[in-house]
C-alpha cells in the first residue's frame, strides 16, 4: 500500500554523466530512482534499431502513457521518486501530464565531450544527440511558467558538492551528504555507467569506454558539432554559475539605459537575430585587428537621416582601405530596412553600422588571409540600435 509520491524528473542528452548523477540521488534515504521508464515507448514508437530491442521490450512497459501513469506518478513507499529522462525518448503521444507534474531539472553537456564516447552500435547523429529535443523541453517548461534548473555535467564532475548542493536547493529539497559517498559501485563522477541493457552491448561489440575520435573530428562529425553546439550553448545560458569557472562573470547583470533595447534584434551576416545571439566569429578582421569602417546614421520621423551621403563615406573608406567582395549599396540599404521595421523603430534612433575587411583563414594581418570577402560585422552587416 503505497502513497502518492513526489517526482523529480531529470532531462538529458545520452553519455552527460546522467547515469551517475542517478546514483547519486541513489544513495539518499528519501527516494526512489526510475532509470529510462520511457526507453521502451521510444523503440516502439520511433523503430529505432538497437541489438539490445526485443530483450527490452519484453521486459518493459511498451505503453508510454501507461508508464507515465502507473510507473512514474504511481503510488511509492519514499517521500521522493527520481526519473532519468533522455529528452529524445520524449516522443508524440505522451500525455501532458508528464511535464505538468513533479520538479524538473536539466543535465547539459558539451557535445565536444558527448561525441568521444559515444558507441559504434549507435553511430553519432544529430538525432541520436537529442539537444534540440533537450531544448523544447526547456522550452516547453518555461513557456508553462516553470523554467526547469539547469546544470552542467562539467561542473557536476568538477565540483559535484556545491553544483548538487545548488540542485537540491533549486528543487527545494534537502540536500544530504549520502549523495556524495557511495556504499557500492563506481565512485562517483568518474566516468559513464549505464543501465543493464549497456553491458550486454559492451559486450556484443567490444566497446572500449577509452575509445577517442581523431583529432581532428572526421567532416561528419564536424558537422554534427556545429549543428548542436547552438542548442548546447542555449542551454548553458541558463546554467547554474559555478563558482570555479574563471569565465564566468561575478559582475551583476548591468541595466540598460533605455530598458527596451533589451528585447532588440540586429542584422548580423545575413539575417536578423535576437540582442544576445548577435555575435561575429572571433576570425573576423574586427576582433583580429580593429580593420573595420563604420558609420553612425539617425532614424528621425521614419527616414534615415542623409542616409545616402552616410553609405557614400562609408563605400569611400572601404575603398580607400582596399576592402574587397564589399556587399552593394542596395543590400546594404535593404538590411537597414528590414531591422528598422523588425525593431518597429521609427523615430528617435540610432543605427551603427560596420563594415570590417572580412573574416580570415588564420590569425595575421596580411589581406591575403581575407578570403571569405568582406563583411559588416557578422558575415554581412551588423546593425546595433540605440534608442
Amino acid at each position: 500500500m503505497g502513497e502518492e509520491i513526489e517526482v523529480i524528473h531529470s532531462w538529458s542528452a545520452p553519455r552527460s554523466l546522467s547515469t551517475s548523477l542517478m546514483y547519486s540521488f541513489a544513495q539518499r534515504n528519501d527516494i526512489e530512482v526510475l532509470d529510462e521508464p520511457l526507453y521502451a515507448n521510444f523503440l516502439r514508437v520511433t523503430g529505432v534499431d538497437r541489438p539490445y530491442k526485443e530483450e527490452l521490450r519484453s521486459e518493459m512497459e511498451n505503453d508510454g502513457n501507461k508508464v507515465v501513469k502507473e510507473v512514474i506518478f504511481g503510488a511509492g513507499v519514499k517521500k521522493y521518486r527520481y526519473c532519468k529522462h533522455i529528452a529524445k525518448q520524449c516522443v508524440p503521444g505522451l500525455t501532458n501530464e508528464l511535464m505538468k507534474r513533479g520538479k524538473h531539472f536539466i543535465l547539459i553537456r558539451n557535445p565536444l565531450d558527448i561525441l568521444p564516447s559515444f558507441e559504434k552500435v549507435v553511430p553519432p547523429s544529430f538525432l541520436e544527440l537529442g539537444l534540440a529535443e533537450l531544448v523544447s523541453v526547456y522550452s516547453e517548461l518555461s513557456e508553462s511558467g516553470r523554467p526547469p534548473p539547469v546544470i552542467d555535467a562539467a561542473d557536476l564532475r568538477e565540483n559535484p558538492e556545491p553544483t548538487l548542493r545548488g540542485l537540491c536547493e533549486d528543487l527545494d529539497i534537502p540536500f544530504q551528504d549520502s549523495m556524495l559517498r557511495w556504499e557500492a559501485g563506481p565512485k562517483p563522477f568518474d566516468g559513464i555507467w549505464a543501465p543493464w541493457w549497456y553491458k550486454s552491448v559492451h559486450k556484443s561489440t567490444g566497446f572500449s569506454p577509452a575509445k577517442k575520435y581523431p583529432t581532428p573530428f572526421p567532416t561528419s562529425l564536424y558537422d554534427m558539432l556545429e549543428q548542436s553546439l547552438p542548442f548546447y550553448n542555449m542551454l548553458k545560458r541558463h546554467a547554474r554559475r559555478s563558482s570555479s569557472n574563471y569565465l564566468n562573470s561575478t559582475l551583476p547583470h548591468p541595466s540598460l539605459p533605455v530598458p527596451a533595447n533589451e528585447k532588440l534584434l540586429a542584422w548580423v551576416g545575413d539575417e536578423i537575430v535576437p540582442r544576445e545571439t548577435a555575435k561575429v566569429s572571433v576570425f573576423d578582421s574586427i576582433v583580429q585587428g580593429g580593420d573595420g569602417v563604420w558609420e553612425g546614421l539617425r532614424v528621425y520621423g521614419g527616414k534615415v537621416f542623409k542616409l545616402e551621403e552616410h553609405l557614400d563615406r562609408m563605400f569611400d573608406s572601404a575603398k580607400a582601405l582596399a576592402f574587397s567582395n564589399v556587399p552593394t549599396r542596395e543590400e546594404v540599404k535593404e538590411a537597414i530596412f528590414r531591422t528598422l521595421l523588425r525593431n518597429g523603430m521609427f523615430d528617435n534612433a540610432h543605427i551603427r553600422l560596420t563594415l570590417t575587411r572580412g573574416k580570415k583563414v588564420t590569425s595575421g594581418m596580411s589581406p591575403s588571409f581575407n578570403r571569405y570577402g568582406c563583411t559588416l560585422i557578422g558575415k554581412l552587416l551588423s546593425i546595433f540600435f540605440v534608442v
